[in-house]
């Protein structure tokens, strides 16, 4: 990470800039957060229960997912953590692309031009949190059925922050979808959006199932 990155920020720094009247970070830079933190609530579950005699006691196939879940979740903790950069960027690309000049035709269509490539961007940075989350979501059922009882709950927390991290950047998705130029990329966009609010709908429902029956 670059040190302009507010992935760098203390937490408190972010908080304040979140809250200010900068233009970013937004919605969709703080959704790629909660998503960053729901996988990474979902590693700690798995780092409580490593040792423990419940662990030891689950079949050999059982552990051996549960830990290729864990190199995944640490995979989209970082990617999350990309994602909240690039959505910022996207953003500021857009609003960059406004303030071009616009007296002539040439700046006119110059604009045009940057701005439909502005608002593709920032519809491909939360859609792709969008789908991670769902990533993120499929691993979590396992870890509330097997992972150490005394932490069930976090591991629910880490599909609530998924399921909200998922349908804030959808919201940022179909926000930006009457920007885009290209007719097939909106319809295909809205689509998958609406594909991955109801599997990870489905899928919360699960887990928060599992988590009331262990506490």
């Amino acid at each position: 990470m670059n040190k302009d990155s507010m992935t760098q920020m203390t937490l408190v720094d972010f908080l304040e800039l979140t809250a200010s009247d900068a233009p970013a970070p937004g919605g969709g830079s703080v959704a790629a957060l909660a998503a960053g933190l729901g996988a990474a609530l979902g590693r700690m579950v798995l780092c409580l229960s490593y040792g423990k005699k419940s662990y030891e006691a689950l079949p050999d196939e059982t552990r051996k997912n549960l830990e290729a879940a864990e190199k995944d979740l640490i995979e989209l903790r970082n990617r999350f953590l990309g994602l909240i950069d690039k959505d910022t960027e996207a953003f500021m690309g857009y609003m960059k692309a406004l303030k071009m000049p616009k007296a002539t035709d040439d700046e006119k269509a110059a604009r045009s031009a940057a701005l439909a490539a502005a608002a593709l961007a920032s519809t491909r940075a939360p859609l792709e949190t969008v789908e991670s989350c769902v990533e993120c979501a499929r691993l979590l059922p396992q870890i509330a059925e097997f992972g150490n009882k005394n932490a069930v709950t976090d591991a629910g927390v880490a599909s609530l922050m998924c399921r909200a991290a998922c349908e804030s950047a959808i919201f940022n998705v179909k926000i930006n979808l009457p920007s885009v130029k290209d007719e097939a990329f909106v319809k295909e966009a809205g689509e998958r959006c609406d594909k991955a609010l109801k599997e990870i709908d489905k899928l919360n429902a699960s887990i928060c199932k599992t988590v009331y029956s262990r506490i």
